[in-house]
């Protein structure tokens, strides 16, 4: 069973994650943590909330200076994401649909200024 530790980045206000893919495998775990070690807030959607344990609550916050860690209870594919922010009012308004065996990490743009980093606005920090 492996483990996919993802690091927040804060680029101009965005938390930008690093991996911005993990696959979703029954047993595996996935951290989160900040670079800076700040709090945040995770927001999984509902597929993604259904094979996680412990069952996140949404959001699910990232304490200063701590970690957050999940395991995967499925392999089932599924609309599997999860976008991050600075505070648990940082909500998308929405959730990409589709089914993937992949846990897609979004970045949030639609509150922030303007995003100096990859080339899309509302995705998974892939360019273009």
């Amino acid at each position: 069973m492996a483990n996919t530790d993802v690091l927040l980045t804060d680029n101009n206000g965005v938390l930008v994650p690093s991996p911005d893919s993990v696959n979703v495998v029954t047993g595996d775990t996935v951290t989160f943590a900040t670079a800076d070690g700040s709090a945040a807030y995770v927001f999984f959607s509902p597929d993604a909330t259904s094979v996680l344990s412990p069952k996140p609550s949404n959001p699910s916050p990232i304490a200063a200076g701590a970690k957050a860690q999940f395991s995967f209870t499925s392999s089932q594919p599924g609309a599997y994401s999860a976008f991050f922010g600075h505070t648990g009012n940082d909500a998308p308004g929405g959730f990409p649909g589709g089914s993937s065996d992949v846990l897609a990490l979004e970045i949030n743009t639609s509150d922030a200024p303007p995003f100096s980093g990859p080339g899309d606005t509302v995705g998974t920090g892939h360019g273009g």
